[in-house]
């Protein structure tokens, strides 16, 4: 993942100690941001919700057709411009893995605990 975001040469020419530190500059940073997000959302939604804010989910035909008009972009994009072309390819296969994994792993159990988080 790092590498995609510096100069491969330059990269390579660093010392091993070099690429280590910044590599676990990279995981803490995205370990605290990870942590700051999932910390902050949760009363942020709740003082939103306090001050009267609805929430409403969008149809499915509005999600639909979203998916659809992203997708369009994302193709007409990709038939100019090949460096986009390859990190979309690559960042998709990535999510369809994950969304594989989340969908066995993660998905029914977060629905449950949705279900029954009031009767606890």
């Amino acid at each position: 993942m790092l590498l995609a975001l510096i100069n491969l040469d330059k990269w390579n020419s660093l010392p091993k100690y070099y690429q280590a530190v910044l590599e676990q500059a990279g995981h803490t940073a995205n370990n605290w941001m990870m942590a700051k997000y999932d910390q902050v959302n949760p009363p942020a939604l709740k003082k939103l919700l306090a001050g009267g804010t609805k929430l409403h989910a969008f149809s499915p035909e509005i999600m639909q057709a979203s998916f659809k008009s992203a997708m369009e972009l994302y193709a007409e994009i990709s038939a100019t411009n090949p460096n986009f072309k390859k990190v979309y390819a690559s960042l998709t296969d990535f999510a369809n893995d994950g969304y594989q994994w989340w969908q066995v792993a993660e998905l029914g159990f977060d629905g449950f605990m949705v279900r029954n988080r009031l009767s606890g």
